[in-house]
């Protein structure tokens, strides 16, 4: 999960993952539902056959990349990883929300209710340990797991979400040993920030990292970055993308979104809407 910042409910309204501990009746949805800037994107993640392909698509070739990985030990992930990493075990690191567990139901529950963030409710769901796996994600973690090799799950959920964290991974069937520790959360150390380098590079430490896998450029490599930037450093790492990193679409909530506003920290709804609708193309290949 990666946070951003949140307005006031309304049509630039900019919501982060969270909701409330009891889903709404569908009959007692608010009359601002209808207008809730998360309606699409939870609709085609909860609906589309095209998002459920795209999920499996990607855990597919994380799967094909883990086979020739495990070939080459020459083979890393890991951009931190340097030196003789050779023989050391294999892992692999993945993000948990919208990447490992489906936190779409919540979001639902934003729309139904016409409600926007708020901490408390986000900690009391993820106390209820109930996010269901994202397509592909638990057959790909259980193949690897068969595989021998750890996976490492980098969250930044907050480091009090731990146990429930590890009750609800559990519970949708992921591959969870206590030892080494293989859930490593936001704060759970003092240099463990929203920045995941620092985590990565822990695992790379004593593991092999075959492959990366998230759903915001943050899991792969720190992009707190205007978006030019952001689009030249993807570009950057093109020999990586579907074989060393495996990103999955998230179009509820994520850093693209802050890198699109830009900076302010007092941003108008207004101005926001400005930001956005000057961030949209309307010219498409120049003609003859």
């Amino acid at each position: 999960m990666t946070a951003i910042r949140l307005r006031p409910l309304g049509a630039v309204a900019i919501v982060a993952l969270a909701a409330c501990a009891t889903a709404p009746a569908r009959d007692a949805a608010t009359p601002a539902a209808a207008e809730h800037p998360l309606l699409q994107s939870v609709l085609w993640v909860q609906t589309s056959a095209e998002y459920h392909a795209a999920a499996e698509q990607a855990f597919a070739a994380a799967g094909a990349a883990l086979e020739r990985a495990l070939a080459d030990s020459t083979w890393t992930a890991e951009l931190t990883q340097t030196g003789d990493y050779a023989a050391l075990p294999p892992a692999v690191i993945v993000d948990v929300d919208e990447t490992m567990l489906d936190n779409s139901p919540f979001e639902a529950r934003l729309v139904l209710s016409g409600e926007t963030f708020d901490p408390a409710d986000w900690a009391a769901w993820v106390e209820e340990a109930a996010a269901p796996p994202v397509p592909g994600a638990l057959e790909f973690a259980r193949e690897a797991d068969r595989r021998g090799v750890t996976i490492f799950y980098v969250t930044n959920r907050d480091a009090p979400g731990e146990a429930a964290t590890r009750r609800n991974l559990e519970r949708a069937g992921f591959p969870l040993p206590d030892d080494p520790d293989v859930l490593l959360l936001r704060g759970e150390r003092p240099d463990w920030t929203s920045d995941k380098t620092s985590r990565r590079a822990h695992v790379a430490a004593d593991h092999r990292v075959l492959v990366v896998i998230g759903d915001d450029f943050n899991d792969f490599v720190l992009a707190r970055l205007p978006l030019e930037e952001r689009d030249t450093l993807v570009r950057r790492h093109t020999d990586r993308w579907g074989e060393r990193w495996i990103v999955l679409p998230n179009p509820m909530y994520g850093s693209w979104e802050t890198a699109a506003i830009g900076p302010g920290e007092d941003l108008s709804d207004e101005e926001e809407l400005a930001r956005k609708l000057e961030r949209l193309r309307t010219r498409g290949i120049p003609g003859p």
